[in-house]
């Protein structure tokens, strides 16, 4: 009873929230979307397909494609992709449109993530799970192109309660460093395999006068990056998803020795070998640093490799997972999360519509373009993305079971403090940029918050 009884105040709310935007949102091209706030068709007798998705230029311009072929293939039908600014502009949006029922096709980020466990009690319930307990999304299990997708990435990032509700059409890694390849050869340097290793190679560079990483502070979350590869190899003694259930449970800590280890080790990186100023450069400027030649690497996710070839055509550069322990073998592989995941509205205005799409969408040569474009790893097996940065530099490093970064696993009590707010570490806070000056200080305070945020 509780949970109808939100379900249809948060529903309340956020359909007033969709009125007072009217028809304010904008389709891929930046244009006035028709319809939008009302399910009337929008072109005379043709069914809408109505489609929510955040700004984001290379995937909305091929599915602006992908949504012409479907139209000329099936011409009873009319697609109505409209897209938000990302984040939180994105987020009201979702709320509003699946809860009005105004949309058929939703996407979202990083898949079916964060949903409470019987060892998390308290633990607040992610959007996604609470429009399918309230019977807003589809449940896909049954239709035949969820067949098309590797199905252990349609368990992990698609499955709720033994059914398919999501398809999650891309994996991207983040927990390692482009680097130059000329610099490094013109250096004698080698990919390092070991922490030791890596501080060899950085200690190599600084005493050249080469700036050895770039990475974009001004946004904060870039910092997180290298950190999810420490916390993959360090936690839980390379097991983070049973951290993770010890620091609910009691037998691990935020200020354990393992999570100090991490703290300890990106300000290392921060300290000494990240850029100065880094807490000033944006994500928009960071990779033409990389890409000139100003620094040897950047911490960034493998998304961004078409920006920086595009940023110098000719500059050459590989990717390596942070080799965050003295394990090479354990360093050997790198982590990541699910990209953008779609479901199907339940009380959408053309569920069979949603349904035609997803399928069109799923064909192998149309979901192949999409993910060349994308730039993501794909979902489906056996698909040729043309592209010699994911088949050949990240092949070596994605041989085993994909493996999630820290983000997608930690389920947070609600209403943490600002220091591990946003399942994040928040190396920002250290010194010299932040107010901490040891990594032991920070972690300190992390435990606190997490242990005032425990249920009364």
């Amino acid at each position: 009873m509780v949970k109808k009884l939100s379900a249809v105040l948060l529903s309340s709310a956020l359909v007033l929230s969709l009125a007072a935007c009217g028809n304010s949102n904008n389709n891929a091209n930046g244009e006035a979307t028709p319809g939008s706030g009302t399910n009337k068709p929008a072109s005379g007798d043709k069914k809408v397909i109505k489609i929510l998705h955040w700004k984001q230029e290379n995937i909305n311009k091929v599915i602006t494609e992908i949504n012409k072929k479907f139209e000329e293939k099936y011409p009873e039908y009319k697609v109505e992709y409209t897209t938000t600014g990302p984040d939180d502009e994105f987020k009201q949006a979702q709320r509003a449109r699946i809860t009005a029922g105004d949309v058929d096709v939703l996407a979202d980020l990083s898949g079916m993530r964060l949903s409470p466990k019987d060892w998390t009690p308290g633990a607040k319930v992610p959007d996604w799970q609470q429009w399918i307990d309230s019977g807003l999304i589809a449940d896909l299990s049954n239709e035949a192109f969820v067949k098309n997708y590797n199905a252990n990435d349609i368990a992990k990032a698609g499955t709720y309660k033994d059914k398919v509700y999501a398809i999650p059409t891309g994996k991207v890694a983040m927990s390692g460093f482009f680097y130059n390849k000329e610099i490094f050869e013109q250096n004698g340097l080698t990919v390092p395999t070991t922490w030791t290793e890596f501080i060899s190679v950085l200690d190599t560079l600084k005493a050249k006068s080469i700036v050895p990483i770039v990475v974009a502070g001004k946004d904060v979350w870039p910092l997180k990056l290298p950190v999810f590869g420490l916390q993959a190899k360090i936690l839980g003694g390379g097991n983070q998803q049973q951290w993770i259930e010890g620091v609910w449970k009691g037998t691990s800590a935020f200020n354990d020795a393992e999570a100090v280890e991490v703290l300890e080790k990106m300000k290392t990186l921060q300290d000494n070998y990240i850029i100065d100023g880094f807490l000033g450069i944006d994500y928009a400027t960071a990779p033409s640093f990389f890409a000139t030649g100003k620094a040897a690497m950047i911490a960034d996710g493998t998304w961004d490799a078409p920006t920086i070839a595009a940023a110098n055509p000719d500059v050459k550069f590989g990717y390596f997972p942070i080799p965050a322990t003295e394990d090479a073998a354990k360093n050997n592989s790198l982590v990541g999360k699910y990209d953008v995941t779609w479901y199907a509205a339940e009380k959408g205005p053309n569920k069979e519509g949603a349904l035609k799409w997803l399928e069109f969408f799923s064909e192998p040569e149309n979901y192949t373009e999409y993910v060349k474009a994308a730039g993501f790893l794909p979902t489906q097996d056996n698909i040729a993305t043309e592209s010699d940065f994911i088949d050949k530099e990240l092949a070596p490093y994605m041989t085993g079971d994909f493996e999630l970064a820290y983000e997608i696993m930690m389920i947070n009590r609600d209403n943490v403090g600002e220091h591990i707010a946003a399942e994040g570490v928040h190396t920002e806070y250290l010194a010299p940029g932040g107010e901490f000056k040891t990594a032991k200080e920070l972690a300190d305070v992390q435990q606190k918050e997490w242990e005032a945020a425990a249920p009364k």
